[in-house]
């Protein structure tokens, strides 16, 4: 089944995941209803984590091994040029950087420029080369069984890493860039548990294509490129457990058809004036009973 055929509310992110465990209602709002763009709120952190890792993307893509640090700068605008371009060529109003666009600022591509350039001289301008081109990554789950017709649910992971590394003692390494304004607060909300798993499974056809038997989950931080600490290895061979895993998590959330509200003061969810509004519209769409 092609992937655009399988239904949204079938598709999850690990966005998606954390927003049903912060908060049930607000990830039917974010997920079954579509509201997840449209509700965003964009920050600076938020805008030059973005750039950062465009960034990046376009380093490894347009093959800037061995470019001098004054090189970066092309990339962050590059970065920049690609933000704008998918918000204006969007279908739909809100799409992923909608929210982001009003702190596209000198000033923060700027502040990009600063941390990207202090980055590269932390590790000698020596970014490992990419094992992969891939920007986005999909998988795709097959789900309970109809009792009437044995047909099964397709179920979609779908986002992934900035990229596939080869670490210094010939492993793959799925990496994903982090930056946060408090490195050190960001280190202690880092999602070690699910964000290891998920994208690990999400890049595991590439790592097969490599003839890997082992890879590792890293996270890298923009701020602090000796911190190498954030890591978790994979046998190749327990993916199954992994889909496994994954397939019970989706079916268990999508079976869930009672609403609870976190009423924190800064849910944009539990919080909003069309609270009661989207609560019909779940019931209409029989998401609730």
């Amino acid at each position: 089944m092609a992937f655009d055929d399988i239904p949204r509310v079938n598709s999850f992110s690990l966005g998606d995941f954390h927003d049903f465990d912060y908060c049930v209602f607000r990830f039917f709002v974010y997920h079954h209803l579509g509201k997840k763009y449209e509700l965003a709120e964009g920050s600076v952190n938020q805008t030059i984590g973005s750039l950062l890792d465009l960034a990046v993307k376009k380093f490894h893509h347009s093959n800037s091994y061995g470019q001098p640090v004054g090189y970066l700068p092309n990339l962050i605008k590059a970065a920049e040029a690609e933000m704008k371009e998918k918000v204006q060529n969007s279908p739909s109003k809100y799409s992923f950087f909608s929210a982001q666009i009003p702190f596209l600022t000198p000033v923060v591509t700027s502040r990009a420029n600063e941390v990207f350039k202090t980055y590269f001289q932390k590790i000698g301008g020596k970014i490992p080369k990419s094992l992969s081109n891939k920007t986005f990554w999909n998988y795709v789950l097959r789900g309970e069984k109809s009792p009437v017709d044995s047909s099964s649910k397709p179920l979609k992971i779908w986002g992934g890493p900035d990229t596939i590394e080869q670490g210094v003692d010939g492993i793959p390494e799925v990496i994903d860039y982090k930056y946060h304004e408090d490195s050190e607060a960001g280190k202690e909300r880092m999602d070690m548990d699910l964000m290891p798993k998920l994208y690990i499974l999400l890049a595991s056809p590439d790592l097969i294509n490599l003839g890997s038997e082992k890879a590792r989950f890293k996270v890298k931080f923009w701020q602090d490129p000796e911190d190498e600490s954030f890591y978790e290895e994979f046998e190749i061979s327990n993916m199954p457990n992994l889909e496994a895993f994954f397939k019970d998590k989706m079916e268990r959330i999508l079976r869930t058809d009672e609403l609870s509200f976190c009423e924190r003061p800064f849910c944009k969810a539990c919080n909003s004036s069309q609270k009661e509004e989207w609560i019909k519209e779940l019931k209409l769409k029989k998401f609730i009973s």
